[in-house]
């Protein structure tokens, strides 16, 4: 083999090295070994009551506003199991009920978290590359924002979370370190994402938020 030969072969085998993947845009090209959770997300639509839990006042009282029956109601309401303690076998008064003990629902940037949980490293992988190439990216989104899934990567050096919604219905992501003016989805990215949701989560929700 003469010495053109030679390097011409050597250009060939170091060709792949110097032609690979592009790496990652930032902040995802670190974070390989952070944890990965992923919430399943919907609006609250929980009703609210000004006063939960009591009922009707029993008697209307002539001559009294409905105002003044609700602050009476109120003050039974919370005397009443102070006079149980008392006398023993008290019965309740009609029309008042026991206010529910209030369970606070976790909230994620004002949705509520419908579900949560960490997927594998293949997943991560693949959303670490959906979201850090720009080519996935469109200046197409909607002018909607339903966020029905949300990614949260955290380092394991302390560096702050990095946090991504995801509103397939309105084909938009938001993210707290979002690095593309793009926000839309190309058709292919949209196809990936809702595979993702689907091992995770399911079938989406008919007319609901996704």
């Amino acid at each position: 083999m003469n010495a053109r030969s030679s390097i011409v072969l050597g250009f060939l085998v170091a060709l792949p090295l110097s032609t690979g993947c592009a790496a990652r845009t930032a902040p995802f090209d670190k974070l390989d070994d952070a944890q990965m959770t992923i919430l399943k997300l919907q609006a609250d639509t929980a009703p609210t009551s000004a006063v939960p839990g009591l009922g009707n006042f029993p008697i209307p009282i002539p001559g009294m506003t409905p105002e003044m029956q609700a602050q009476i109601q109120a003050g039974l309401q919370g005397a009443l199991p102070q006079l149980q303690s008392v006398i023993p076998g008290l019965p309740g008064i009609p029309g008042l009920t026991q206010a529910p003990t209030a369970q606070a629902t976790p909230k994620y940037n004002g949705y509520m978290i419908a579900g949560q949980t960490y997927g594998d490293d293949d997943m991560k992988d693949e959303l670490l590359d959906l979201f850090g190439d720009q080519d996935n990216f469109s200046p197409n989104a909607g002018q909607c924002f339903t966020p029905g899934m949300a990614v949260i990567f955290t380092p394991p050096d302390g560096s702050p979370n990095v946090e991504v919604m995801i509103s397939i219905n309105c084909n938009q992501v938001a993210g707290n370190q979002w690095p593309y003016a793009e926000r839309g989805m190309t058709p292919d990215s949209q196809n990936k994402v809702r595979n993702i949701y689907g091992k995770l989560f399911g079938a989406p929700p008919p007319n609901g938020q996704y």
